[in-house]
């Protein structure tokens, strides 16, 4: 076999192995457990950064959090008065807010959203009781009164926001459309909903946490709004535990349409179908301070290609997350940067594409063929023929059997004078030729050569000869098989 082959074959298997071995640290890492944290690490769950300060300022109490289009997020400090800004990988973007009672002020920013298209950003203050828009820029443009102001929702139409009670719907410019539905605990009716979605058909997927489960509802109705499902239901008691949700504070839905509700009291992220309320899976028991653990989670982003955000209230941080849903699960899914190994895979079999045999055939090689009648064999198997220029003249206006040597033939005196000097098989120069991994990058030399002597001479070089004779023992029978149709267009490709 030749030797550039083993080479590439070696340094495939070498990086097969390699990745083999990095499948399985990233299998055996979904029971890893954390420094200062026995908790192992949940599969699905992938920690992309853990985001505790901005631009030097803590990241005290994130409540609110809100994402856009392109997945650069909000958040609210709850105990700072402030929103911070960042982008889709955590960096940090500006930060804006004030202390106090006046327009533009904030005293307790529970909730908080961002829609590029008006380019506002929309946070609701708990103890002032307003709706507040700022730009994207941090500036301050206007406020609305309202009666426990809980989250806002951009959409498309403009801004929902959840309250105690009812739903409320608004332009982007803060005037209200309607109310739906209203405080209760009847399905349709809400209480103390924290977050939602709103969907493209005039309905809405509600997190009604103090009834402690998610509803998809229609944006009508006064007293309640209509109802497509509910998952969930109301608690008996304080703390009931028949009941399916702890304390559903926030619904994000990913690019393929499937919801991920966040359960702030049970630490948990449990996936639903947008159409039927149907469960198809939970991440449980999230509960700790490592990564991809939560302390009174309050709110969910998606941010784009299976990254959500997470506002981790107690642990005052925010998670950036890929949560990956089992039959997904793969190291790729999980580490998007693995795809750039498949360039390095590629790697070998391009070495093997530019190192495709190319034969060089001396002087004395070609006269053996012309004076047998087989250099119509020698152009079938070649198909270019590398030679001098002496020799190239020589035979370029031979004609065997029909077939135009000629066109077989590639002159090198415009060619290096390496390839000068296999096809004259000078040995001195081919002594200074390149051997070694430099060769990879070569193509597969094969010089064809009259006798063993001069086979032999050539061995200690590092390169593949045949002798003529070896040649057309072993093609004779396939040349002579494909004698009939081999002609100068086929021999050209």
């Amino acid at each position: 076999m030749n030797r550039r082959l083993i080479v590439i074959l070696t340094l495939l298997l070498a990086l097969l192995l390699a990745l083999g071995g990095f499948y399985v640290y990233l299998a055996g890492g979904d029971t890893s457990e954390s420094e200062g944290d026995t908790s192992p690490t949940v599969r699905g769950l992938v920690t992309v950064r853990s985001i505790y300060t901005a631009n030097g300022e803590n990241l005290r109490r994130p409540v609110g959090l809100g994402a856009d289009a392109n997945g650069d997020i909000v958040v609210t400090l709850r105990d700072n008065q402030r929103v911070v800004m960042l982008d889709r990988q955590g960096d940090w973007i500006r930060t804006w807010g004030t202390r106090g009672l006046k327009p533009g002020n904030m005293m307790s920013p529970i909730g908080a959203d961002y829609d590029r298209a008006s380019g506002h950003v929309y946070v609701t203050d708990r103890s002032r009781l307003r709706l507040i828009t700022f730009s994207s820029e941090g500036k301050y443009l206007w406020e609305v009164p309202m009666l426990n102001p809980l989250t806002p929702i951009a959409h498309a139409d403009g801004v929902m926001v959840t309250t105690f009670g009812p739903v409320v719907l608004m332009t982007d410019q803060g005037e209200l459309k309607k109310e739906v539905g209203t405080r209760g605990t009847k399905p349709g009716q809400f209480d103390y909903a924290r977050g939602g979605i709103v969907l493209d058909d005039n309905e809405a997927i509600i997190a009604d946490t103090n009834n402690t489960r998610v509803q998809r509802i229609k944006l009508t109705g006064e007293t309640t709004a209509g109802v497509v499902w509910v998952d969930g239901k109301v608690p008996e008691k304080q703390d009931d535990p028949s009941t399916k949700y702890g304390l559903p504070s926030s619904v994000a839905q990913d690019s393929e349409g499937r919801l991920y509700v966040l359960d702030g009291f049970r630490h948990a992220i449990v996936v639903l179908d947008p159409e039927t309320g149907k469960q198809i899976h939970a991440y449980e028991e999230l509960e700790g301070a490592s990564d991809g653990r939560f302390n009174l989670p309050t709110s969910i982003a998606y941010l784009g290609d299976n990254l959500f955000a997470v506002s981790d209230t107690y642990n005052d941080r925010v998670q950036i997350l890929r949560i990956i849903l089992p039959a997904e699960d793969n190291p790729v899914a999980r580490y998007p940067w693995l795809l750039w190994l498949i360039p390095l895979l590629m790697l070998p079999l391009l070495f093997l594409f530019f190192g495709r045999k190319r034969w060089y055939v001396t002087a004395g090689a070609m006269e053996l063929a012309e004076t047998e009648g087989k250099l119509r064999l020698l152009a079938a198997v070649c198909r270019k023929i590398h030679v001098t220029a002496e020799v190239h003249d020589r035979y370029k206006d031979v004609v065997e059997s029909d077939v135009a040597i000629g066109e077989f033939l590639v002159r090198l005196d415009t060619q290096s004078a390496q390839e000068t000097a296999l096809a004259s098989a000078d040995v001195s120069l081919m002594a200074q030729m390149p051997t070694g991994a430099q060769r990879l990058l070569l193509p597969r030399v094969r010089l064809v050569v009259e006798n063993d002597e001069r086979a032999e001479a050539l061995s200690g070089k590092g390169h593949k000869t045949v002798t003529y004779a070896d040649l057309t023992a072993e093609y004779a029978l396939e040349g002579e098989r494909s004698s009939a149709s081999t002609d100068t267009s086929d021999a050209r490709e």
